[in-house]
């Protein structure tokens, strides 16, 4: 399912949130007047619900793929199905964060990066929400949410979820190291199941080198 998001509502919700203390104030201000005037943020989400085949190891039997994923293969309570979803702001946001830094305009473009990191985070939050929904309706659970390259997911798995979810109709794509073009992009995996409960990911945070500084958590 491919779905366009309300990007007013979001904007609306960014301008609500205090600034961030490592964030210039006014810097913030004209990065959001800078995405709504220029209509820099296409934001797009794509998932697809795909019922398990067999759990062997680490390896999960999805049909026309397998994936290698310890983290969701030992769910306990039954892994029935797997939601695989991506999410992308289109490459125009990061077209202008770079030449805002190529114009040695940083202040401006480090606060239209950090709302973009913002504003792809609420993306992601909806694009659950929004599975969350569905799968209940059919009587799953949730279970584990988590992301290429987090603990459990070899960041290798990235195109094989981003194949799940079919991005490529959203127009991301993987383009080596498991990175995704356009680079405001990102996909991640549920676990569903009848008896599943959601818990958070294993060191989401805890690994990332940037946790002790990040404005968007």
């Amino acid at each position: 399912m491919i779905q366009l998001a309300d990007r007013s509502l979001t904007l609306r919700h960014l301008c609500a949130r205090p600034c961030p203390l490592r964030c210039d104030a006014r810097a913030r201000n004209q990065a959001l007047e800078m995405i709504a005037r220029e209509t820099l943020a296409r934001p797009r989400f794509g998932y697809r619900i795909v019922p398990v085949q067999a759990v062997r190891g680490d390896a999960i039997d999805l049909g026309s793929v397998a994936l290698d994923a310890p983290v969701l293969a030992a769910e306990i309570g039954g892994l029935k199905a797997v939601a695989a979803a991506a999410c992308t702001l289109g490459s125009a946001i990061q077209e202008r964060i770079s030449a805002l830094f190529a114009a040695r305009r940083r202040s401006l473009g480090l606060a239209l990066d950090t709302l973009a990191n913002e504003l792809l985070f609420r993306l992601a939050d909806r694009a659950f929400a929004t599975i969350r929904r569905e799968v209940r309706r059919s009587g799953l659970g949730i279970g584990i949410e988590v992301s290429p390259g987090d603990p459990g997911v070899p960041l290798e798995q990235q195109a094989r979820v981003l194949a799940l979810a079919d991005a490529a109709r959203i127009g991301i794509h993987a383009i080596g190291a498991g990175m995704l073009s356009p680079m405001k992009s990102l996909s991640f995996l549920v676990a569903l199941g009848p008896d599943l409960r959601r818990r958070p990911a294993p060191g989401r945070c805890n690994c990332c080198p940037s946790r002790d500084r990040c404005t968007v958590k």
